[in-house]
């Protein structure tokens, strides 16, 4: 059987659901294995094939890849009909994984396990852990009320109840589990089924060091082993959020941010007056000399009065006062009066 398989086919369902029992029987026969009580072998294939036409691309799947996932879950007693079990196709490949109820179910068949719970932590629950005496981490009190059964989820524990009655616990935190999680080749089932899911990768965890040095029967070991390895892939990943690092701002970003802003509103224009011609200037800089007699348009030019020695001195010190001044500014060049107006025509 390693031509591709149509199972939706019912002669092909017949066929692979017959090889399956046959290879069933063998095993039973040639060592011994044990059915578990009231599971019936039949009837749990039945519902597996006629489950199988509605997985996703199993019409690419091979016949030896879907007789050994349903050989995997006859061996470990899981039936469909109990939502113990669902199908993936990988390729051309077909995978069984198990539900929290199904792990629960294959847990309990071992010989050591009296007895295995699992609980989710939700938030604001007091929820209190401690070591014991031997350095094993066990939950001291964990009490809840219910306004809060529906609060986010930020870990989950389970309780496993030996055949001697010792009690061994097992603690996840929510980081753990997401964890685990990114692992897996698909996260839509624990999207989907958080609080299921969550308790079922913990109660994995729990029984893994009970599994591998367990007495029981290698071949069920080995399925129960291939059937977790199924879901996960090799490399973990971390799920801590890394924080978010905003950029470092300098002046030079600062004001390049703001210069669209600047941008955007304009500036009022300066209304420039139209200059005036000489004359105009000196009409306005200088008035009218008031003349009683407007007929008369010839301007009397007035006699110098004569000055005496006193003022003459004083008009040679200011005269020479602006000689000084016109001095400077030709040594250096421009005067103070020029430099504020530089500043201006800048503007």
């Amino acid at each position: 059987m390693t031509e591709t398989f149509n199972i939706a086919n019912t002669a092909s369902q017949q066929l692979v659901a017959n090889s399956v029992t046959a290879d069933f029987k063998g095993l039973v026969q040639s060592q011994g294995f044990k059915v578990p009580d009231g599971y019936h072998v039949a009837n749990a294939l039945q519902e597996a094939v006629a489950m199988l036409p509605t997985v996703n691309g199993i019409n690419k799947v091979s016949a030896d890849s879907i007789k050994k996932t349903l050989f995997d879950m006859v061996v470990q007693g899981l039936s469909p009909a109990k939502t113990q079990v669902y199908f993936i196709a990988y390729g051309n490949q077909l995978q069984m994984q198990r539900s929290y109820f199904g792990t629960q179910q294959v847990l309990k068949r071992l010989k050591d396990i009296e007895d295995i719970q699992a609980y989710v932590v939700r938030k604001d629950e007091q929820f209190d852990v401690d070591y014991d005496d031997n350095g094993g981490l066990v939950v001291v009190a964990h009490h809840t009320d219910f306004m809060k059964l529906d609060n986010e989820i930020i870990g989950a524990y389970a309780v496993i109840t030996k055949a001697d009655g010792h009690k061994q616990y097992e603690v996840m935190t929510k980081k753990q589990i997401d964890t685990s999680w990114t692992q897996a080749r698909t996260n839509n089932v624990h999207k989907k089924f958080p609080e299921e899911m969550a308790k079922r990768t913990v109660i994995n965890r729990a029984a893994k060091n009970i599994i591998n040095t367990s007495s029981d029967d290698d071949n069920l070991i080995a399925a129960i082993n291939g059937t977790t390895a199924n879901e996960f892939g090799d490399d973990p990943k971390d799920v801590t959020p890394q924080p978010v690092e905003k950029p470092k701002q300098n002046a030079l970003t600062r004001m390049a941010k703001a210069a669209p802003n600047q941008a955007e509103k304009p500036k009022k224009q300066k209304q420039v007056e139209p200059e005036k011609s000489d004359k105009e200037q000196e009409s306005v800089e200088q008035p009218e000399l008031a003349s009683d007699d407007v007929s008369n348009t010839d301007e009397q030019i007035p006699e110098e009065p004569v000055k005496d020695v006193s003022e003459k001195a004083e008009d040679n010190h200011e005269a020479t006062q602006d000689d000084e001044e016109i001095i400077l500014d030709d040594d250096d060049g421009f005067s103070l009066g020029d430099l504020f107006n530089d500043s201006k025509e800048g503007e």
